[in-house]
């Protein structure tokens, strides 16, 4: 790789991790709901409804956007979901009247939907600047995304309670245009020279890495596990999440330690969104994830008993669990379905999220409507992380089986060529 390579490496990833930041605005969410509703007269559920539409077209912006990839150069790609993006926000400032409609279809679906779409195509397209490092690059992309809710929500509400809602909104959106912007001028795709051929072999006699369309991936038994990992493991972390810091309280724990264990536990997040995956590049992606499920099942068994401190640190651990799916996510994807689709394949892994969003606060009302308190609800969060860690070794023996005939397959093949040379 030549200096300019290099440069253009590093420029890349710094200024796609840049947009990827503002990705996580619709996690603050909850700190703008009360300015809205009071400005608009609106409903709590119809404040939600919001994040909830941004966090589903999200999923769709990024098949979107991952197929478009086919067709489009990356920088176009994010040019227009940027925009798409960028556009939303700003809108959403003038948008806050007592229907919600407008609101829906600027937060909710522009800003879900173009999200999607530059989320997906900077991750792909990192990844195969490091076709050796794949799980440092989209650690990297994913901790910028964890970050944004550290840095955005003490700022969002110092602006909200100093300048009001409107004005907010247009300042965090003229901050996502220039990230936008910015992308768009330095992001670059890498020469076909430079990847591997989207993960083909390197040496004779090992198997080659088959590049799976997003049809073909759904047709495997590894798709539907590598989403019930996903869906299983995930479910935990949106059962603890909105009464992390409540749920302390109520336990008697100072309220000062409750809200440090939070912000503790987004620092957390954003580190294992990193560390992990890098880790997974020399020791196996699946090792760090069953290592990551291990510990979602201690802490929310400790949480389903423990009435003292442990709670706390139970807290903090369930944040990084979330960190660590979802650094190491990405770079498992393409790891198992090839890079040359893995923008689009991962949109469609990336439901399992959809679903354990919805799916958490589900089940915590009809735990909670028939009467059972947090602690059951916790000690169903660790059966589901027991029920995840299955499926990823499920899905490790599958892997591990067609590595080993596809092996054999190469060394026939070779075997096949070298005869006649012999001769």
């Amino acid at each position: 790789m030549t200096g300019t390579q290099k440069k253009q490496r590093l420029l890349t990833m710094i200024f796609g991790a840049f947009a990827i930041f503002f990705t996580g605005y619709p996690h603050v969410w909850s700190i703008y709901q009360p300015y809205v509703m009071e400005q608009a007269g609106w409903s709590q559920g119809q404040a939600s409804m919001c994040f909830y539409l941004a966090l589903s077209t999200f999923v769709f912006g990024n098949i979107v956007g991952g197929r478009m990839q086919n067709r489009f150069k990356e920088k176009t790609i994010v040019w227009i979901g940027g925009g798409i993006f960028a556009a939303g926000i700003l809108a959403s400032a003038f948008l806050i009247v007592p229907t919600p409609l407008p609101m829906y279809l600027s937060y909710g679906v522009m800003q879900g939907f173009g999200q999607g779409m530059i989320y997906t195509v900077i991750l792909a397209t990192v990844q195969r600047w490091f076709p050796d490092r794949t799980g440092f690059a989209s650690g990297v992309v994913v901790t910028a995304n964890g970050l944004c809710g550290f840095f955005l929500a003490p700022l969002s509400r110092k602006l909200l309670e100093a300048e009001g809602v409107q004005k907010t909104l247009l300042i965090v959106g003229v901050a996502i245009t220039i990230s936008w912007i910015l992308c768009g001028i330095f992001f670059q795709a890498p020469d076909k020279s430079l990847v591997n051929a989207g993960g083909s072999a390197e040496k004779s006699g090992t198997p080659e890495t088959k590049q799976y369309t997003s049809g073909e991936m759904m047709r495997t038994k590894n798709f539907y596990l590598l989403l019930a990992t996903m869906f299983f493991g995930l479910i935990s972390y949106f059962m603890v999440s909105p009464v992390s810091q409540t749920y302390q309280i109520d336990l008697g724990i100072p309220s000062a330690v409750a809200v440090s264990a939070v912000m503790l536990g987004s620092i957390v997040n954003a580190g294992a969104r990193l560390v992990l995956p890098t880790l997974a590049d020399k020791v196996g992606r699946i090792v760090c994830i069953k290592g990551v499920l291990i510990v979602a099942v201690i802490a929310m068994g400790v949480l389903a008993v423990s009435r003292s401190l442990a709670v706390t640190v139970a807290v903090v651990l369930m944040y990084g669990c979330y960190g660590g799916i979802m650094g190491s996510f990405p770079s498992l994807t393409s790891s198992i379905f090839g890079m040359k689709h893995t923008g689009e394949n991962y949109g469609f892994v990336m439901f399992g999220i959809v679903f354990a969003t919805f799916g958490a606060p589900a089940i915590s009302g009809l735990v909670s409507s028939n009467g059972y308190e947090m602690n059951v609800v916790f000690g169903i969060g660790a059966v589901f992380a027991v029920i995840a860690f299955v499926c990823l070794t499920l899905l490790g023996r599958n892997l591990v089986k067609e590595h080993a005939e596809k092996s054999v397959g190469a060394k026939k093949g070779t075997a096949q060529v070298r005869k006649p040379q012999a001769e």
